[in-house]
């Protein structure tokens, strides 16, 4: 990964531009060409201009967490019939569309509604919490305030051991994660979310303390 953007190669060969006109398209030593490729990788990535990135929601009492899965995409409109809220509502949000849920600390955390911009963030960078960082970001700058919903102080990270033995604690139970690498993809989270599902606890994906416990209980 290269230059201010941290672009590959490829991406650079593809997305960098020159924006202070001087021939070059230099992302190594120009603010300018580097903050204008990024925006040009945005843009070609399904950025729509104006709408928001992640929208902090309120969740109802007695949620289905089932619906934070990532395949799960509803309208704004279909969002509040099963009682998610707008913390503060941005301008056009009753007509927005394909918006996913998300709960990045958990059930207890707080939770946000996420759109085309935050899926083209994802495809600059796949992480999550990158993403979510980017966003919140931006919209501090623009003048918004911090999230209302504040960090659970309880939600510390696992340990790549930790991960580990979550995977293999899955598998034993006949779920199939993949390789046990410590790395928690769609595929243990799929995983965590049928365990949950069955345990009769929230099921929102989460790989903390707490589901570990629970799954020593349970596959020794």
């Amino acid at each position: 990964a290269m230059g201010h953007t941290q672009f590959m190669p490829s991406t650079y060969l593809a997305h960098a531009v020159d924006f202070d006109g001087d021939g070059k398209r230099d992302i190594w030593s120009s603010p300018a060409d580097g903050l204008a490729s990024a925006a040009n990788y945005l843009k070609v990535s399904g950025w729509v201009t104006g709408h928001p990135a992640i929208i902090e929601v309120k969740l109802p009492e007695a949620f289905d967490f089932a619906l934070s899965a990532p395949n799960v995409s509803k309208s704004a409109k279909d969002w509040r019939a099963v009682g998610v809220t707008p913390v503060r509502a941005p301008a056009g949000f009753d007509v927005l569309q394909g918006l996913a849920l998300i709960v990045p600390a958990g059930h207890a955390g707080p939770a946000f509604l996420t759109g085309a911009n935050f899926r083209a963030i994802l495809r600059y960078n796949r992480a999550v919490p990158y993403a979510l960082a980017v966003a919140h970001l931006a919209d501090r700058l623009a003048g918004a305030p911090a999230f209302a919903t504040g960090w659970p102080a309880t939600d510390k990270a696992l340990s790549r051991a930790e991960r580990e033995e979550m995977q293999t604690r899955l598998t034993g139970l006949g779920h199939d994660i993949g390789p046990v690498d410590g790395i928690i993809g769609s595929a243990t989270r799929a995983a965590i979310r049928a365990f949950q599902k069955a345990e009769g606890v929230p099921e929102d994906g989460h790989p903390d303390g707490g589901l570990l416990g629970r799954l020593r209980k349970v596959a020794k």
